[in-house]
């Protein structure tokens, strides 16, 4: 990404560390035109273009994300206008504070289970022993899938998101996933419960229900949207905490830092880092002319860490207090998922502190980098439970 190159999609999961190339863009290219999967991209790396772009949706359209239809079917994520905010509206009730009131306790009760697992045990993994495995249980729950199938759930989740790097494999995930949900969305439509699926299969759009392929579109936008890119943001926080052992103890000592905890963490190290916009006019950036129909490449975990915007960027500080990064996006197509990422990451962190106050990364083992280019989480997260 570095120039007008082609792009290797492994670089999106495997990249190690993309903030000194993108600090250097920020200074000498902050509207770089380059090439991103086979096709011609300008690149914006300033927090201040980043967010009018957001801002403005006429100018900047969502449907440059039409090639993620060939996996996902059509959904939001390449929705404008009216089309979007209505096919919204089905499901954005769930996803707020006040659809959420009594999910605390479910995800209590989720979370506890989970790391009863690991008592009796000094080291393990917390990436796949936790961290991965919890949010996927909180959207399977949402959505209605029995206990037993999430093992199922979270595979076709990691390998639909991940289709760039293995298309094949996210096509045949995509595949079954449809497979399993339309004997679900069936069984709803006969007999609706109080989840997701029966929200969506009772919803009308222009006076109109959703077909079967509509709600399986939906749901397999929320189940790699609500589960990886969470599981994402509990393995930055736990890397940043746990890589200097007194911010643990600052937040042990203190959970009124639980929340800022979190917002700290989705700017220093954002889990999805860029975000596509298509030009639907001629437009000029910081002098660089891009004509409509051009894709943009919004680098939000660029903007987060721009230090026109923000003191000491590259510092996790738990004392910034800053909410107004770009890790959700803004305006029209800021993430659905805000509050309840924010619910599971305060969670799933304030449990880890009571149950195992003593955590440390494992002395005995790598430590843990977080990796990723478009995608950024650590692989693995080896720790000691009890000091």
């Amino acid at each position: 990404m570095a120039g007008p190159g082609a792009f290797d999609p492994k670089m999106m999961f495997d990249y190690p560390d993309p903030y000194p190339m993108l600090a250097d863009l920020r200074r000498t290219q902050p509207v770089m035109r380059g090439e991103f999967m086979n096709r011609v991209t300008y690149l914006l790396t300033k927090y201040d273009d980043c967010l009018a772009v957001l801002k403005d949706a006429t100018t900047y359209s969502s449907r440059s994300n039409a090639v993620v239809g060939q996996i996902m079917g059509r959904t939001l994520i390449e929705m404008d206008g009216k089309e979007h905010t209505r096919h919204r509206a089905l499901v954005q009730p769930v996803f707020t504070p006040k659809g959420m009131n009594g999910l605390a306790p479910v995800l209590d009760r989720m979370i506890g289970e989970l790391l009863d697992e690991l008592n009796g045990e000094t080291a393990v993994d917390l990436v796949p022993r936790f961290t991965e495995r919890f949010p996927v249980q909180v959207m399977a729950h949402l959505i209605g899938v029995p206990r037993e199938d999430h093992p199922h759930f979270q595979r076709w989740a990691i390998d639909i998101i991940g289709f760039p790097r293995d298309i094949e494999r996210g096509m045949a995930a995509a595949a079954a996933l449809r497979d399993y949900l339309l004997p679900v969305i069936a069984a709803r439509r006969s007999e609706p419960r109080d989840d997701v699926i029966s929200k969506l299969v009772a919803g009308e759009v222009e006076g109109h229900g959703l077909t079967d392929d509509e709600v399986v579109s939906f749901l397999r936008l929320l189940a790699p949207a609500g589960a990886e890119t969470t599981f994402r943001l509990i393995g930055n926080m736990l890397v940043a905490l746990l890589t200097v052992p007194e911010r643990w103890e600052r937040v042990r000592g203190d959970r009124a830092l639980l929340p800022w905890a979190v917002e700290e963490t989705l700017r220093w190290e954002t889990s999805v880092c860029m975000i596509s916009r298509q030009t639907t006019a001629d437009v000029v950036i910081r002098d660089v002319p891009i004509p409509a129909g051009n894709n943009l490449s919004v680098a939000i975990a660029s903007a987060n860490r721009d230090e026109e915007h923000y003191e000491r960027p590259d510092d996790y500080d738990l004392d910034r207090r800053a909410d107004d990064h770009l890790a959700f996006a803004f305006g029209r197509h800021h993430c659905l998922g805000y509050h309840l990422a924010n619910l599971e990451a305060r969670l799933a962190l304030g449990a880890l502190l009571d149950r195992f106050p003593a955590l440390r990364l494992d002395p005995d083992a790598p430590a843990p980098t977080i990796t990723g280019l478009a995608f950024r989480s650590p692989k693995s997260l080896p720790v000691r439970l009890h000091g």
